[in-house]
């Protein structure tokens, strides 16, 4: 599976993210939100402070997490929906 990237506008708040999800070894993925401006770049042009980071051990994980992630950030609260995700 090679990387996947969406951008995201949140209907709620009008905040944009960014989602990525990369391969990093042969059976871990890591997904990843990231606080984006008005052209959808990161904040700050830095990849070191995302909101939200989870890692998967299969592709099929990833993919579904990130579709999700996808999914949800466009309906529900952002910081609520990362609570959500860091407690599990």
């Amino acid at each position: 599976m090679p990387g996947l990237f969406h951008k995201v506008r949140n209907k709620l708040t009008g905040k944009r993210f960014l989602i990525s999800t990369i391969k990093k070894d042969d059976n871990t993925f890591e997904t990843a939100v990231f606080p984006a401006n008005l052209l959808y770049l990161p904040r700050g042009f830095k990849l070191t402070n995302p909101c939200l980071v989870r890692q998967s051990h299969d592709d099929q994980e990833a993919d579904g997490l990130h579709q999700a992630l996808a999914q949800r950030l466009l309906t529900e609260y952002p910081e609520r929906l990362f609570q959500e995700y860091s407690r599990n």
